[in-house]
């Protein structure tokens, strides 16, 4: 059965985003003709509106071609020092909506997890997703013992998916590469982080880590894992409550808590640098909950050891510095 919303031919995804990459550049050809006709606010606002249709264009085809495709929009959704306001506000849905598998296919990649459809295994098993991702999806689901869970499920065929785009983009950043404005090992580094994430009991024990690491503060929670109802492509964990950085600040929460939760923050951004000495490494605002008394709850939790890898502090403070800017001003 072939889903819809994926392609994972690799031919055909070359063709896909060269397609759009050739679009998006003529756009921008035609904007450059344009603008010599034009005065400077009228040049702005062509080029506001000219942003905003490219990056939704941009955005759709990323959501559908999920995998790496789609983490290279989420990390330039956090990167608001470099790209226009308009850009930004368009990536960053990609934090947080992907398009959904058919729940009949669904159905069958949990089979091929676990040996029994979801109903056999669960109390109650929602088949309609509430979050979709780039690498998989995740439905609400009751355990047999009445407790409220997240179930994540791997697309089907992404690790095959990722190696093929990784094949695509050694070639696109050759170039690149052969003046040193790339380094070989950057790309290796990214290729061998996204296919880490397609295993999920490698996520589960990161997930555990956490859970140990962060018992001195008592606000940060991470979900607890079920082994038994866990695989390397399905996940179970407990559900965790919360709402989203733009959502919690809609409800208008007192200059108070606002500051608290600024400063929890920078206390577990240290705790993790200097406590547990591991990051939270796939820390865009999309995986962050925040209930109304100030707790934060952490999802999609994969560790990122100082000492193993050379990203890590700069990058995760990059995206950690504009959430606590908006909390406390």
């Amino acid at each position: 059965m072939v889903d819809r919303n994926q392609e994972t031919d690799p031919l055909k995804r070359a063709m896909r985003l060269g397609t759009l990459g050739m679009g998006i550049a003529g756009s921008y050809l035609g904007y450059q003709l344009q603008n010599v006709y034009l005065d400077r606010e009228k040049s702005r606002e062509k080029r506001k509106g000219m942003n905003r249709r490219n990056t939704e264009r941009i955005r759709k085809e990323l959501q559908s071609l999920r995998g790496p495709a789609m983490k290279l929009g989420q990390t330039l959704s956090m990167q608001g020092h470099i790209l226009p306001p308009e850009i930004i506000h368009e990536l960053t849905a990609l934090q947080m909506e992907a398009p959904a598998m058919h729940p009949t296919l669904m159905r069958v990649q949990f089979r091929k997890a676990r040996g029994k459809n979801p109903e056999a295994l669960f109390e109650q098993f929602d088949p309609e997703p509430f979050a979709a991702a780039s690498l998989g999806q995740v439905h609400r689901a009751t355990t047999r013992k009445g407790e409220k869970v997240a179930v994540k499920i791997q697309y089907p065929a992404i690790r095959e998916v990722i190696e093929n785009d990784f094949k695509i983009i050694r070639t696109l950043v050759a170039p690149a590469k052969a003046i040193g404005y790339i380094s070989a090992p950057a790309v290796q580094e990214l290729e061998r982080g996204i296919l880490e994430e397609t295993d999920y009991l490698n996520e589960a024990r990161h997930i555990n880590l956490f859970r140990a690491g962060l018992k001195p503060l008592p606000y940060a929670n991470v979900p607890k894992i079920h082994p038994k109802l866990s695989t390397d492509k399905v996940l179970t964990m407990s559900f965790m409550e919360g709402l989203h950085l733009t959502e919690f600040l809609a409800t208008k929460p007192s200059q108070t808590v606002r500051n608290r939760v600024g400063t929890r923050l920078i206390e577990l951004f240290c705790h993790q640098v200097h406590g547990i000495r591991a990051l939270h490494a796939d820390p865009h605002p999309g995986n962050y909950l925040f209930s109304k008394n100030g707790d934060i709850n952490l999802l999609d939790v994969e560790q990122l050891r100082l000492w193993i890898r050379s990203i890590g502090r700069d990058q995760i403070w990059g995206t950690l510095g504009p959430q606590i800017v908006q909390l406390i001003s």
